[in-house]
């Protein structure tokens, strides 16, 4: 009786066990559930989230001020860089000038407009001594967006463009010329020869931006032919087989095929 008793016992007590067991892996098996979907639910909001909402702490802090007194000496710095570049300058040692600029470039506060513009047009003076006129046009824009009243180099990037002869740099050259014309502002700021300089500009300007407008018209159609031409030779073609016609009602232009084989053809049996 007494060894039944321990049996049962002993049974109830597994069964508890083992239901204790179940429970137990139960209960991790919702906790592992629960993580894996809370995981999946902040990836999918991370995945909605605006991009303006990722912007970390360290984008939004503002860019630290200098105080007064430390841009009265950041610009005096870059003031003596800049007479530095003046007597390299004087010396036609224009290489080394640009180097100075640019060390007053690095050295000036953003917020000194003026300063750096003035940095910037004497690099483009520079540039254009070097005769590299396309690096010198690049610096008087910067030097025009930092202060686009600039009248010394507003003139200075319209000479430069114009000795460019492109008609991209042509067609600039001559919206400056008419700004210094049209401005009382510039005019007060241009010397007599220069106001002449600018008034035959603007006379001149016009008939040549439409020579170079037909010259780089005519190049890019000659491109054009000689790939046509690399393409056609494949099937004993060229362009030459080809010809615009304007229809005289509408405008428009058609493209036909001229036979040149047979015109040859009958030059060559005339000429037997």
């Amino acid at each position: 009786m007494e060894n039944k008793e321990n049996t049962e016992s002993m049974e109830n007590k597994e069964n508890m066990e083992s239901m204790e067991n179940k429970r137990s892996k139960e209960s991790n098996s919702g906790k592992q559930i629960n993580k894996e979907s809370l995981e999946k639910r902040k990836e999918k909001e991370l995945e909605n989230k605006p991009i303006s909402e990722e912007i970390t702490t360290e984008e939004e802090e503002e860019i630290p001020k200098f105080t007064p007194e430390e841009i009265e000496k950041l610009v005096n710095l870059a003031n003596n860089y800049k007479l530095n570049g003046n007597e390299y300058f004087l010396k036609s040692k224009y290489e080394e000038a640009i180097k100075e600029y640019e060390k007053a470039l690095d050295t000036c506060p953003t917020e000194k407009k003026d300063e750096r513009a003035i940095y910037w047009g004497n690099i483009g003076t520079c540039y254009v001594k070097l005769e590299k006129l396309k690096e010198a046009v690049d610096a008087y824009n910067k030097s025009l967006e930092d202060s686009p009243a600039y009248t010394k180099v507003l003139f200075r990037r319209a000479q430069a463009n114009e000795k460019l002869h492109t008609l991209t740099s042509l067609t600039s050259a001559l919206q400056d010329y008419k700004i210094l014309q049209s401005s009382s502002q510039h005019q007060s700021q241009l010397n007599l020869i220069d106001r002449k300089s600018i008034n035959s500009s603007i006379q001149r300007l016009p008939s040549l931006i439409s020579q170079q407008q037909e010259k780089e018209k005519d190049e890019v159609i000659g491109k054009l032919k000689d790939l046509g031409n690399r393409f056609l030779g494949s099937f004993g073609l060229s362009t030459d087989n080809f010809k615009m016609v304007q229809d005289p009602n509408s405008g428009g232009y058609n493209v036909q095929f001229v036979n040149n084989s047979n015109q040859g053809d009958d030059r060559n049996g005339s000429s037997g």
